[in-house]
């Protein structure tokens, strides 16, 4: 997988290289909580927690009723206070960051998550000075899944399409991936729905442990 050709590696990061879902749940159900809205359960947030702050709110609010701007600016504050709070990097990870970096190749992340909070995040686990790229969804360019905040990071990094892998665990990503014309890595340990048929989304990779890629 990581053979002499590839150079650069991406993550998407919810659910691919952080596991954020606990503070996003637990942002969710304050929301519920405070407008007497039934509470999600943990499996069923998780499966949601990479689809950002508006899939929570479709779950519980109507568009027709209800201020989503509110919400969303409720949601984000609520989170914002406590998006480190059982905040970790998936099992894994840590050990191919290393791998990576011990082997000269270039690593990154490209996210539609928002900058402010996703730097805030690296730099709890003591990543971000480590990471060569750090693409967002607020970064003001098409978010996945458009290829072009993949693209953006590669150009950024002088790297070609034949020598970039990206991680991710959703459909956008690989969609994303394959419109860039890079390689796709699916990974199954994060936040797939129940009814995710992802082996016909025709990832090249399918891994159920960051690791796995050491090993190809």
């Amino acid at each position: 997988m990581l053979d002499q050709s590839i150079k650069l590696i991406l993550f998407d990061f919810d659910g691919t290289f952080g596991d954020t879902a606990p503070d996003l749940i637990a942002s969710a159900n304050f929301i519920y909580k405070k407008y007497d809205k039934s509470l999600i359960s943990f499996n069923e947030g998780r499966q949601i927690a990479s689809d950002g702050i508006k899939a929570f709110l479709n779950k519980r609010f109507d568009h027709s009723k209800d201020n989503f701007e509110k919400l969303s600016t409720e949601f984000l504050d609520y989170y914002s206070k406590h998006l480190t709070d059982n905040f970790k990097i998936f099992d894994g990870i840590e050990i191919l960051i290393n791998y990576l970096i011990d082997n000269n190749f270039i690593w990154g992340i490209v996210t539609n998550k928002s900058r402010k909070l996703t730097e805030k995040l690296l730099e709890q686990v003591n990543l971000a000075d480590l990471c060569s790229i750090l693409v967002c969804g607020d970064d003001g360019i098409k978010q996945k899944p458009e290829p072009d905040t993949i693209l953006f990071a590669m150009k950024k990094l002088n790297i070609r399409n034949n020598e970039t892998i990206y991680l991710g665990d959703g459909f956008r990503d690989i969609i994303a991936a394959k419109r860039a014309k890079i390689k796709s890595i699916l990974v199954t340990y994060g936040y797939l729905k129940d009814d995710d048929n992802y082996l016909d989304w025709n990832a090249d990779y399918v891994i159920g442990d960051p690791r796995e890629i050491i090993n190809c």
